[in-house]
């Protein structure tokens, strides 16, 4: 997806409180759960005072944080992919208000589009523990589309990784995105203290617009990793 980063990585143009400071009986959260220690805002943080610098499939991508209003735009940008994401954290968990995403496959392909939700979208609720699932149902609006989302996600385990940038203690968090437009994607992101997304894979399994890049350019797995740190 625009389901990154959701990349996230994952969406409605004006931010609803209402939505935000009450569970919705869609968004069911487990109980079954490896570890009484829980993981909250500081593995996902929203003002960043570092410049994040990741090597991608499509290239350097440089994360850029601006706030607006109640919410943080986290632009991801190169040469050949753009990728801007409006996230709120509140005591309730990591949400989404809206993604935009536009990709250029070719010299003269480029797919673009802008994803609102009719409500926020649940990334992670807040505190979290090892083994916690949950779930988030609702629709996203692009142009004179409505395809209905589900997305089911887990907080895997605490891991050790080693990337460009160097080695973190990361929170690894798993997550599967469908919708009624037939598009299918797994994400698998490992997010480190004070710093956020570190790594992304995101595998596509069905169509849209990333199911569209899979098949022009054969990418059936995205990978985003963190390259560089630099002091704003």
């Amino acid at each position: 997806m625009h389901y990154f980063l959701m990349l996230i990585f994952i969406l409605t143009l004006i931010f609803f409180p209402s939505d935000s400071c009450s569970q919705s009986k869609e968004n069911k959260i487990s109980t079954t759960l490896n570890s009484d220690k829980t993981y909250g805002k500081e593995y996902f943080p929203t003002e960043i005072k570092k410049t994040l610098i990741y090597d991608s499939s499509f290239g350097d991508l440089v994360l850029k944080v601006t706030k607006e209003k109640n919410v943080h735009l986290f632009s991801y940008d190169s040469e050949k992919f753009k990728y801007r994401q409006k996230l709120f954290v509140d005591d309730k968990g990591l949400f989404v208000n809206e993604t935009y995403q536009k990709i250029k496959l070719l010299l003269f392909i480029t797919k673009e589009g802008n994803y609102v939700y009719d409500k926020p979208l649940l990334r992670v609720p807040f505190p979290v523990q090892i083994g916690q699932e949950w779930s988030w149902n609702g629709k996203e609006f692009i142009n004179d589309e409505t395809h209905t989302v589900n997305l089911k996600g887990k907080a895997a385990k605490i891991e050790t990784i080693t990337l460009p940038a160097g080695k973190f203690e990361t929170l690894k968090v798993e997550t599967v995105l469908e919708t009624s437009e037939g598009t299918k994607n797994v994400l698998t992101e490992w997010y480190a203290k004070d710093l956020g997304m570190v790594k992304m894979l995101v595998s596509i399994e069905g169509g849209g617009m990333l199911g569209f890049a899979r098949d022009i350019l054969g990418y059936g797995t995205i990978k985003f990793e963190l390259k560089e740190i630099r002091n704003k």
